[in-house]
Order: C-alpha cells, then structure tokens, then sequence
C-alpha cells in the first residue's frame, strides 16, 4: 500500500515565487510569523491549517505594536493569504476558514521614505572619481553607478544586465524587472560614451555587462552580485565624502530628475518598471519647495 505523501503549503507558497529573492524574503517572514504563534517550529513544520482568523488579526496587531510600516505588515499579510491559499488548494483549510482569511483588509497608511535624491553634482562627483582612475575597476564602477542612475536600476536588474540588453546604435537599454516585466528605457550620449569605456576594457564577449574583476585587475566572466552592487556605491560615495547614499538612492534621483524636468508621472511609472502610480509617487523627492512653487503658481 502507497503512502500518502504531505505536502506543506508553505512549501508550495514559496516554490510558486519567481525570483530567488522572494523566496528567500518571504520565507525569513513566514518562519517571523511562526516564531510568533510557536517559537520552536519553522515555516516547513508549522500547521498552517490551524491559524484562524483572529490568530491572524492579533498577529498583525502585534506587528502594529512593534511599530513596523504599513508595507511589511501587508508583505505579511500577503505572505499568509498566500500559504492560506496553497492550504485550501491542499484541502487542508475548509473554505470558510480561507475566505474569512483572504477577506482581511491590507493596513492603510505609508512611512515618509527614508531615501534621498542626488544631486547632479554628487552623481558627477562619483562617476569622475572613478574615471579619475585608472583600471577596469574603476571603469566598470563608473559604469555602474552612470547605469544605476541614468536608467532607474535596482540592485538585482544591474546584476543581472547581459550585454544583448545594451544597444548603442539604438541608445537604450532593455531591463527586466519584477516579475518577467520587461521595459525599455533610453540612454543619452554621456552615458554611452562611459558604458562604452567599459566595455572596451571589458571587451564585447557575450555575458553580463557588470563582471567580477580579480586582485590584478584580471577581469573574469562571472556576474557581480546585488551585494557587490551595495558594496561598490557605499565604497565610492564614501570616497568622494559625500553624504550617506544607498543604491536605491540613484533609483530615487532617476525618478526625481525626471519629474524635475517636467515629465508626466505615468511617463515615469513605466520607466521605473512600476505597476502602481502610488509606487512611484513614493519616488518623488522634490520636496515641500516645489509644492510651495506650485501652488502659488496656479492661476486663478
């Protein structure tokens, strides 16, 4: 006689995830979320079947009560309507208990965005420092930070960049993001004249365009990480004493420059790869000055 085989929801939850990152985040806010109903189970042990829907509420009243934002309380809820989801499938929820879970309402409300736009000085600053300096680190860093900004990266989609995702003779750049979602966003002349100092350094073999690069200056074939991406800004801006930046931060001042000069918002939302036009808003840093100047400026 077979053996009925179980499968845990979780397991499957995470397994219906695109990207490695997202696995890897929602299972360390899975094993959070049963650390606080058993601290001696995991998310790959947990009966997941046995959270109801008050379990539910006072865990995100808990979450409240630790004063965390209103995105990572709804990335939990997420993360739990998920796996109720894989349980009701699994018929191991009843469908009462599930839709009385699915009906939970997201968290209203947003935290002031920590993040900071560049200016055009601190962004050339950067960017000449490295070309100040000689060897393909220096080269390939130029290029990255000229890259981060100028087409909206975030840390994983310049990791990931292969050089058939780089036209000069078109000017663009094709950038896959979030979810398969692909997008397309143009590159100006000073920015193909540093990509293309890179890649003569470099050279044109297929691959992807931000490689490791050994003591010696040995240039490998093997992709820098989202890590290395983190490393290599915090290591630059920090050398050129400017003040504290994250990656995003060049994500942040893409999207303000761009509003700055007067682009539409939808304009943005789609080179930011974006789904929502509320994301995007979150991305504007032109700050309370520019509001003052509109609203006086509206004619009456």
């Amino acid at each position: 006689m077979k053996s009925i085989q179980y499968f845990n929801p979780a397991e499957i939850y995470l397994a219906s995830l695109q990207s490695t990152k997202s696995r890897v985040g929602m299972q360390s806010l899975l094993n959070n979320t049963v650390a606080y109903f058993d601290e001696d189970a995991t998310f790959d042990d947990f009966k997941w079947s046995s959270l109801s829907y008050p379990d539910i509420l006072n865990f995100l009243g808990y979450l409240h009560g630790e004063n965390r934002t209103p995105n990572t309380i709804n990335t939990y809820l997420a993360a739990i309507k998920g796996v109720a989801k894989e349980a009701w499938k699994l018929k191991v929820m009843d469908i009462e208990q599930y839709h009385r879970i699915k009906e939970i309402n997201r968290v209203r409300g947003s935290r002031v965005d920590k993040g900071r736009a560049l200016s055009t000085d601190e962004l050339n600053t950067m960017i000449d420092h490295c070309l100040a300096n000689d060897g393909p680190i220096a080269m390939r860093d130029a290029c990255l930070i000229a890259l981060m900004y100028s087409a909206g990266l975030r840390r994983e989609e310049a990791a990931s960049l292969r050089l058939a995702s780089y036209s000069k003779a078109e000017m663009k750049l094709t950038i896959k993001g979030k979810g398969n979602k692909e997008r397309i966003n143009p590159l100006n002349n000073r920015v193909i004249d540093i990509i293309e100092t890179w890649l003569d350094e470099r050279g044109r073999t297929p691959g992807p365009i931000f490689v490791r690069i050994l003591k010696g200056g040995k240039i490998t074939t093997g992709p820098i990480t989202d890590k290395s991406v983190y490393n290599i800004i915090v290591k630059r801006y920090r050398e050129c004493g400017l003040k504290r930046i994250s990656p995003h931060d060049l994500r942040r001042s893409f999207a303000t420059a761009l509003l700055e000069n007067g682009e539409d918002l939808f304009v943005v939302q789609d080179l930011m790869g974006h789904s929502s036009i509320s994301t995007t808003q979150r991305y504007d840093k032109r700050g309370a000055s520019k509001k003052i100047e509109a609203g006086r400026s509206l004619p009456l």
